[in-house]
């Protein structure tokens, strides 16, 4: 069961019709429960008149109501409030109608609500029950500040939000009750640059994907072998390459590895006697492609050995054109990898098309994901959630989920795949 209602600022009629509209455009369809779109509605019953006990009509109706009011406070008792701060912005639309940009701007808050939707309206037929809060945080600092010591925030078990880490500093800087997880959903800001105890990263940081892949690195290597970590000193080499030899000796201190910054440099360092692992931090297409030319030349007139391991934004490029890519067994790791064969998937997107007309996107998928997760641990430990967030691992239809906590910078996933090209594609290393 979810319950969801709208406490965020009052909309006037003109607003609310364009909310309507704007949902409308943005999933085809009305959803089941779209909090945040709406105006809470009221309710109450209308007696009939009646002289029996000289009762009014009047009166049947007050009681009538009061009669609703405490059935709804006793039923609200027995759920777990969720508040879900996103940034439609609906306070940004002008006319009457929303424009295209408009429905750009909320298309990833609605995204993410309705796959977040799904997943408790999924742990609902199982006989969970939860009190959703959808709030429009409108991507504004002032207003993220003014939400974060509202009532709704204080009465809430979990909170989902806000997305942008402008919005989330300032949310955090004014709620005091560090008990309460904060989930920062899409943010990949490294944890230390937050600072807050009680924050959950979900996306893992560019530096957690380096650790993780130095650790894969140390455990590939084989006596006789060479780790070259190729290093052209761009920005997204920086970010990814800086502390990999350090973090790669950390796991395995027989490492033969070297830091080469120069093609020249790579050849130099080269063995023929075991496997030359070569680590890339670049996207730029100009220098991977040079790179795969100079393996080419090596292994095909030299006899030199290699495996190759990637930036994970190079799941993002095409390998199609280089035609001796899969015998480098290029590997990347990835903290986001839907299989849409897969039977949960395929339920999922019946399931959101039914409801919404259109196909999923990954922001679908991400609330989907963290619904399941924190809705699941929420039914099954009830206030003590918090506890088990570090033991508890998932994985879903986008994400997977393993926490490490740091009493400075709060919850951390580190739950990152390989992912291995062959037959130009990437797929899942299992």
């Amino acid at each position: 069961m979810i319950s969801v209602q709208n406490h965020q600022r009052r909309l006037s009629g003109n607003k609310i019709v364009l909310a309507v509209a704007l949902a409308l455009c943005l999933s085809s369809c009305t959803t089941k429960k779209i909090g945040v779109l709406r105006s809470p509605s009221s309710k109450g019953e209308q007696g009939t008149a009646s002289n029996n006990g000289g009762i009014t009509a009047a009166k049947q109706a007050e009681d009538a109501k009061k009669l609703e009011a405490a059935k709804s406070s006793e039923s609200l008792k027995n759920q777990k409030s969720i508040a879900l701060l996103l940034p439609f912005q609906l306070n940004r639309i002008s006319g009457m109608r929303p424009t295209a940009e408009d429905v750009k701007r909320s298309a990833l808050a609605l995204d993410f609500y309705q796959g977040f939707q799904l997943g408790l309206e999924e742990l609902g037929d199982q006989g969970s029950k939860f009190n959703l809060q959808v709030i429009d945080s409108e991507d504004d600092n002032y207003r993220n500040s003014s939400l974060a010591t509202s009532n709704v925030i204080k009465n809430a078990s979990l909170i989902v939000g806000p997305i942008y880490p402008k919005e989330i500093k300032a949310f955090s800087q004014s709620f005091k009750d560090k008990n309460v997880l904060q989930i920062s959903p899409l943010a990949a800001t490294l944890a230390s640059e937050f600072a807050i105890p009680n924050l959950v990263s979900l996306t893992p940081s560019i530096r957690a994907h380096s650790e993780i892949m130095a650790k894969y690195v140390s455990k590939q290597y084989a006596y006789g072998d060479m780790v070259l970590v190729y290093h052209v000193q761009d920005a997204d080499s920086k970010q990814f390459l800086d502390n990999f030899a350090s973090e790669a000796l950390g796991y395995n201190k027989s490492l033969q590895i070297k830091v080469v910054t120069s093609i020249a440099e790579l050849n130099d360092n080269l063995v023929v006697a075991g496997t030359n692992h070569i680590i890339c931090g670049t996207t730029n297409r100009n220098q991977i492609r040079a790179l795969l030319a100079n393996m080419d030349v090596q292994s095909s007139e030299s006899g030199y050995a290699f495996k190759l391991y990637g930036h994970p934004n190079w799941a993002k490029l095409s390998f199609e054109d280089y035609t001796n890519i899969d015998r480098y067994e290029l590997t990347v790791t990835t903290s986001t990898l839907v299989d849409e064969g897969a039977e949960k998937t395929r339920k999922f997107d019946q399931k959101y098309k039914a409801n919404f007309k259109i196909v999923p996107s990954d922001f679908s998928y991400k609330g989907y994901d963290a619904a399941i997760y924190f809705g699941g641990l929420i039914t099954k430990y009830g206030e003590d959630y918090v506890k088990h967030l570090v033991t508890e691992t998932y994985s879903g239809i986008n994400n997977d989920f393993s926490f490490d906590y740091f009493p400075e910078w709060g919850y951390v996933n580190r739950g990152i795949r390989f992912m291995i090209y062959r037959n130009n594609n990437f797929d899942r290393k299992l």
